[in-house]
């Protein structure tokens, strides 16, 4: 008998049919169970990414609860609503969603508190993907690249370099400490509108302002908003929203210069 179980495992035997009807049906198990994992995962993922605390849901026809940090032109406070590009975007976007947004004003610390855990579903105010926040909160993907670099007067010919040279910069400002890095030297001013002198800002408003903007480039920031932890669903959509939108957020921020 050992023999032929040999020969038959060589291929030189013909198995057993009924050798056969076993093997078959194990395999058909096998498949069966393993069409049935995989139906269950796709189930489970259909609906993904999900919102633990269903943010996306309940501002959907409902309210969105917006925490405002100052921070002109992004979020400006005024006497009456809220202005500022940032505040423009949230409008638009609680509309598709059909919702009322609620404004609620404060410093960054408190509204970081507030929405790590979940009193809050959005926080606005010109942060950058930089924030220490980012470990306790969600952050959308940066939505506008703002490149701070120097601009210079129409009759001053460009240069590639500040070292030694007086450049305008807002008081106040961390750009400073840039300038300084490249040997150049601040002058804190106001308004840098009316500084006659290369100015260190934003290339939006450098363009603006109408300088010629040099190849002088201290510092990209990338812009973001913040969300409740792990409401993964909220985020993608936030982050189709400012997709779409991200071409427009130049002409936003230059128009609410324009009208200070």
């Amino acid at each position: 008998m050992f023999e032929r179980e040999s020969l038959r495992i060589c291929g030189l035997l013909k198995p057993r049919p009924s050798f056969l009807k076993h093997m078959d049906l194990i395999l058909t198990r096998r498949l069966f169970f393993l069409v049935l994992m995989m139906t269950a995962c796709l189930a489970g993922c259909g609906d993904l990414p999900r919102d633990p605390k269903e943010t996306l849901r309940h501002a959907r026809g409902g309210h969105l609860r917006v925490g405002l940090v100052e921070h002109p032109p992004w979020v400006i406070r005024t006497e009456g609503e809220p202005a500022g590009a940032e505040v423009e975007l949230v409008r638009r976007f609680a509309a598709e969603l059909g919702a009322t947004p609620e404004w609620y004003w404060g410093g960054e610390q408190q509204h970081m508190e507030a929405l790590r855990y979940y009193q809050l579903d959005l926080v606005i105010g010109g942060m950058t993907d930089g924030t220490p926040w980012k470990k306790y909160v969600g952050l959308t993907s940066p939505y506008f690249e703002e490149r701070i670099k120097v601009g210079v007067p129409g009759t001053m010919p460009p240069s590639t370099s500040v070292k030694g040279m007086q450049v305008a910069v807002r008081g106040g400002e961390a750009t400073a400490s840039y300038l300084e890095g490249k040997g150049a030297i601040p002058v804190r001013v106001d308004d840098l509108s009316q500084a006659n002198l290369p100015v260190a800002a934003p290339n939006w408003q450098l363009e603006q302002i109408g300088l010629t903007v040099t190849e002088i480039e201290l510092l990209t920031e990338k812009h973001v908003w913040a969300t409740p932890p792990g409401e993964n669903g909220f985020i993608k959509r936030l982050d189709e929203f400012l997709y779409r939108h991200g071409s427009e957020v130049k002409g936003l921020l230059q128009r609410e210069v324009a009208k200070r």
